[in-house]
């Protein structure tokens, strides 16, 4: 009987396999906390809840420059109307939009901050999604 050895995984094999599987895992929990979104406190105006999804993103894009145009034409009254994770409309001056994109931005920044501090580690933690691990 001949035993085919191509197929044998040697235990430094293995274990690459698995940190890359855990690489992969640990992707899939920071696009799942940038989906999710965070709470962000406008000056002014209070808790506004902001998502990140891929069309949040475009979205916040968007608003922010139009919160810029807005600003330098002078306007300071709330005229930017902005759906939020939770659904609530709110009615946002310039720089109150401007400040709750620039915050979502803050929060996307360490959640990808967080995830490449996992990825970079000798050993990617098994318990890689516990809170104690991100922002």
């Amino acid at each position: 009987m001949n035993i085919d050895t191509s197929q044998v995984i040697t235990a430094a094999q293995a274990e690459v396999e698995a940190q890359g599987r855990l690489l992969k895992a640990v992707t899939a929990e920071r696009d799942r906390r940038l989906n999710a979104g965070t709470v962000v406190t406008v000056t002014g105006y209070g808790d506004i809840a902001v998502q990140g999804r891929a069309t949040d993103q475009i979205n916040l894009i968007a608003l922010g420059d139009t919160a810029r145009d807005l600003q330098a034409a002078g306007v300071t009254a709330a005229v930017i109307p902005f759906r939020d994770g939770y659904d609530v409309i709110h009615q946002l001056t310039p720089s109150q939009m401007a400040e709750a994109v620039q915050k979502g931005k803050q929060a996307a920044s360490a959640i990808y901050a967080a995830a490449w501090a996992l990825k970079d580690a000798a050993t990617v933690p098994a318990d890689f999604a516990d809170d104690q691990h991100w922002p």
